[in-house]
């Protein structure tokens, strides 16, 4: 089978379809797509709404919950006790097919009238952890998200086995860590990004095996190290002593004198570890995976991002989540022991799912919600197994003869996700605004759904954050903080304080979200250019474009000066 060239349905631009691409489609009994890859990952992303809360009644006992849904939202929330108990029954909502009108708007009617849940959490496993969501395992915590595994900490993303940290967003396995990002079994990091197996670390990337650095890039089982120059313990333990991190001006100036350097090291042209034939940035113990975004232990992937548990096998368009997942296409947040999904969100220990949104320990369903436990049913309505397979075979082709039609005009005909506009979340809830940020104008133009927003988080601060840490009493615990960035108000907790003091760092002049944000921006882009090798000049694929200033070198220039 030949390439074939495409135009976006939605972007109008170019993409191609490799042989390789069709042979799974066939393998999925999907037509081809008719969106390119970036913007169906952006739709997938638009479903993906787990860090924005609020608080609002529950439809079912009338009490304050905390909730990713807004009070105005349209959608019906049940307390997240309540929801997953046996107090109400989701079949209840079960339906006729009209075959007179499109699927996906049956579907959307479904979605506003079946109870979702208040939090996306494993409520049963959280200890203590009111405010946190997509997350289980959790004891202690406060404003975690994507979080599994966790003690003590806050304010984390995408994240698991974390004990003792404060501000980091897709590490695993630390402890006592600050502002970090992609670091893995550390110890005591801090402003650290892709460091591995380290501790005692400050503002260091690329390191593995290291402790006692500060500044660094590319070093390799090193110690006492300042800028990537060596010293003894004694002269680094009277160089580290002059530096006052506990100041917001000290600490603010030492962070641009180490961007900078750092910014004069190499990087290498996609950042992986023991994979083979793979392209894409954070690719870990994986094979045959290409175009693909922080996953590990993957094989046979293409279009994937964020699946950092794995393993994970045949999956084309896969975003969010993981763990024992295997034939999944166009679908989000969806993993541990699945099988055979698609165009379908949040669903776990499933097989067999299409169109599904919240549907756990399910099989053979297609076009339901907030099922558990449920087989053989479309939209919410329970069938033979005969009846289904008969009634899904003839469900492909009306929503092929009688697709559903959006707000500006595009098409969605059987194999295509789910359009955004039925999410439950709108564009500026999800995470399709922390990589592919829009103005309000710009996200309506595109056809999705906008929450503005409310001034009552907008007021003044009452009190001026001290410069130090060691000027900060408890007394500020009672007050209201405003974000520098975003104008928001935000508040502090007593362990925060508790854990800035003990490692002399400033109290932050920005909310929790500003600052995972501003952690996601240094991450690698989630694209992939062509460029040339700085060092030996050859063509290489790399997420940083050509006109980015980053240095970057191919694998094997990388590996010759590095290691």
């Amino acid at each position: 089978m030949q390439s074939e060239n495409k135009n976006c349905q939605n972007c109008k631009k170019d993409f191609i379809i490799e042989p390789d691409d069709f042979g799974f489609y066939e393998k999925m009994q999907v037509p081809p797509p008719t969106w390119c890859p970036e913007c169906r990952m952006v739709r997938r992303l638009s479903w993906i709404g787990y860090q924005i809360l609020y608080k609002r009644k529950c439809d079912f006992t009338g009490e304050e919950v905390i909730s990713t849904h807004h009070k105005d939202s349209p959608y019906k929330v049940y307390r997240q006790d309540i929801w997953w108990g046996d107090k109400w029954d989701p079949t209840k909502y079960g339906r006729e097919i009209d075959w007179s009108r499109p699927f996906l708007e049956q579907f959307k009617e479904l979605m506003r009238d079946v109870p979702l849940p208040a939090l996306n959490t494993g409520y049963s496993t959280m200890v203590r952890s009111d405010y946190c969501n997509a997350s289980l395992y959790c004891k202690d915590c406060y404003l975690c998200f994507g979080t599994t595994n966790a003690e003590n900490c806050a304010y984390l993303h995408a994240v698991s086995d974390m004990k003792d940290c404060v501000d980091c967003s897709y590490n695993r396995h630390d402890e006592f860590g600050y502002g970090n990002i992609i670091t893995w079994t550390t110890y005591q990091a801090f402003f650290c990004e892709d460091v591995v197996s380290s501790m005692n670390m400050y503002f260091c990337r690329s390191c593995v095996g290291c402790s006692d650095c500060v500044g660094c890039a590319n070093l390799n089982k090193k110690k006492y190290c300042i800028f990537n120059k060596q010293y003894s313990k004694e002269e680094y333990e009277n160089i580290f002593k002059t530096y006052d991190f506990g100041s917001v001006k000290g600490l603010e100036e030492f962070r641009k004198i180490a961007m900078d350097f750092l910014l004069t090291n190499p990087r290498k042209q996609f950042n992986d570890r023991a994979s083979v034939d793979t392209t894409g940035e954070y690719v870990y113990n994986s094979k045959n995976v290409h175009n693909s975004y922080m996953v590990r232990k993957a094989e046979n992937c293409k279009y994937c991002q964020f699946l950092k548990a794995g393993p994970i096998a045949n999956c084309y368009d896969y975003t969010n989540f993981g763990e024992q997942a295997e034939l999944v296409y166009e679908s989000a947040w969806v993993g541990k022991n699945i099988s055979n999904i698609k165009f379908s969100v949040w669903n776990y220990n499933a097989s067999n799912l299409e169109f599904c949104f919240g549907c756990h320990s399910s099989n053979n369903m297609f076009g339901c919600v907030s099922i558990r436990k449920g087989e053989y049913s479309i939209l919410n309505k329970k069938y033979s197994k005969e009846e289904y397979l008969e009634i899904t075979e003839k469900l492909k082709k009306q929503m092929t003869e009688i697709p559903y039609v959006d707000k500006i005009g595009r098409i969605y005909r059987y194999g295509e996700m789910m359009p955004s506009e039925l999410s439950p979340w709108a564009y500026n809830e999800t995470n399709a605004m922390v990589f592919f940020p829009l103005k309000k104008e710009e996200s309506t133009k595109k056809g999705f759904a906008w929450r503005d927003l409310e001034m009552k988080d907008y007021q003044d601060a009452t009190i001026e954050i001290p410069k130090h840490i060691r000027d900060v009493e408890d007394s500020i615990l009672k007050e209201i903080l405003k974000c520098e960035s975003c104008g928001k108000n935000y508040k502090l907790i007593k362990m925060e304080i508790d854990f800035y003091r003990r490692f002399n760092l400033p109290v932050p002049n920005f909310c929790p979200l500003c600052r995972d944000r501003a952690r996601t921006k240094l991450l690698n882009p989630i694209e992939i250019h062509d460029r040339k090798c700085a060092k030996c000049t050859k063509d290489i694929k790399t997420s940083w474009a050509k006109d980015r200033p980053e240095i970057v070198y191919c694998v094997k220039c990388y590996q010759q000066e590095v290691y």
